[in-house]
């Protein structure tokens, strides 16, 4: 039996199945161009050209419902890689999720989702990621586990903090891709969750970075760079990078020229907590936002729970850290949904099987998926589950689940 193939009664002969032709990609892109985007063109050309180049990509991921020849929805799974520390986990993003205007409220959303999910385990993806509508994806084992973080300054404040030697801007170059790399993975090292980006990411993205600006040192060498848009009247700082800490003096010259040019009050970072530049502006006067939602906004599920958590071992066992924990024997039994998941340490080498053992915590995999993206703290779910533990299964769990702050670029959204 072809598990990438479902049927509802409710619709006559609807089949749910992966884009098989060229014809039929052509059917999904145009319904998922004309569902999503007000600038039909705009999308449609990105679907034929980027979105076909996307690393990874295969003509499978578009997944389709189709009522005899008629399409009445479709999707498209992306594949990449996220980082949880030392930790890499297969990802499926789940984006465009269409349905025509005459087979909507039919079920057909649904199973397109149960049949991506299918696509999903058959084919060894650890998690699934999607920034979805609100209470619709929780039905399918999704749970909001990424935040949204913004770091505000007065475009006056932006000049203050931007003191050092003078500094080159520009726009980028293709050339420049390298170098850019190179930042984005160094400031992203211990951003939870976020997306690993090759060369091939940012080429493929291209459309939407050329309009980057960039800063040169004396010699030339590219040393930090921003994508910035100007909405009313403050800058959008969507992507950003400095080479060292030392280099956010030279960001901020170029933001508040910008905003001088744009004639802009305000400049909006988009940022995670941990990266140089928000450490940055502590020490200006700004306003660093987190922003919360339930059931909708970024949100992970797992596709194969126990894989993803035998993936986490090299990060738990760095987690351990030297002391009593790496020299101990402990067992800790995780029970999510009613699945036992056995932990086990045994003087800093971890071992992790489907099986029942001591020190039980029953949580939902929900409540599993924010701890492991670090979206929750420990503590937070302990107040509401059943537990028998010991302080040194305690010690363990509160080791392997640290609270983070997960993040994804808005570059990266799907």
């Amino acid at each position: 039996m072809d598990l990438s193939l479902s049927r509802r009664p409710g619709i006559p002969g609807l089949v749910v199945k992966a884009v098989e032709n060229a014809s039929e990609l052509r059917q999904a892109n145009d319904l998922m161009a004309k569902t999503h985007n007000p600038i039909y063109f705009d999308s449609l050309r990105w679907f034929e050209n980027s979105g076909a180049a996307y690393p990874g990509f295969r003509r499978e991921h578009t997944r389709m419902a189709l009522a005899g020849d008629e399409i009445a929805g479709a999707l498209r799974i992306t594949t990449d890689t996220i980082r949880i520390g030392e930790a890499r986990l297969k990802t499926g993003g789940v984006a465009w999720v269409s349905t025509a205007p005459r087979f909507r409220h039919q079920g057909v959303a649904g199973m397109l989702m149960r049949d991506a999910l299918r696509y999903m385990r058959d084919h060894q993806y650890h998690v699934s990621m999607l920034f979805g509508i609100p209470d619709f994806y929780h039905r399918f084992g999704y749970v909001t586990a990424l935040a949204d973080y913004t770091v505000s300054v007065d475009a006056a404040e932006a000049a203050v903090a931007a003191p050092g030697p003078p500094r080159k801007f520009r726009r980028i170059k293709p050339g420049d891709i390298a170098a850019i790399q190179k930042i984005h993975a160094a400031n992203d090292h211990d951003t939870p969750c976020s997306l690993l980006r090759g060369a091939a990411h940012f080429t493929n993205k291209w459309e939407r970075l050329k309009d980057t600006d960039v800063v040169t040192d004396d010699k030339g060498k590219v040393i930090a760079y921003a994508k910035i848009a100007h909405a009313d009247d403050q800058l959008r700082v969507e992507e950003i990078g400095v080479a060292s800490l030392a280099d956010c003096a030279g960001i901020m010259a170029l933001c508040a020229a910008r905003a001088r040019e744009e004639c802009a009050g305000r400049i909006r970072f988009h940022v995670p907590p941990m990266h140089p530049l928000a450490r940055y502006l502590r020490q200006y006067t700004s306003l660093h936002e987190t922003r919360f939602v339930r059931e909708r906004g970024g949100m992970m599920a797992f596709v194969n729970l126990g894989e993803a958590l035998e993936h986490m071992i090299p990060e738990w066992e760095g987690c351990l850290g030297p002391g009593i924990l790496r020299d101990a024997r402990i067992e800790l039994t995780l029970i999510a949904d009613g699945a036992p998941y056995r932990v086990r340490a045994n003087r800093g080498a971890l071992d992790i099987a489907q099986a029942a053992g001591r020190n039980k915590v029953g949580i939902t995999a929900r409540e599993l998926m924010q701890l492991l993206a670090g979206y929750r703290a420990v503590d937070d779910i302990l107040g509401q589950s059943r537990r028998l533990l010991t302080g040194d299964a305690r010690g363990l769990l509160h080791a392997i689940f640290p609270k983070r702050d997960p993040y994804v670029w808005l570059l990266d959204r799907f």
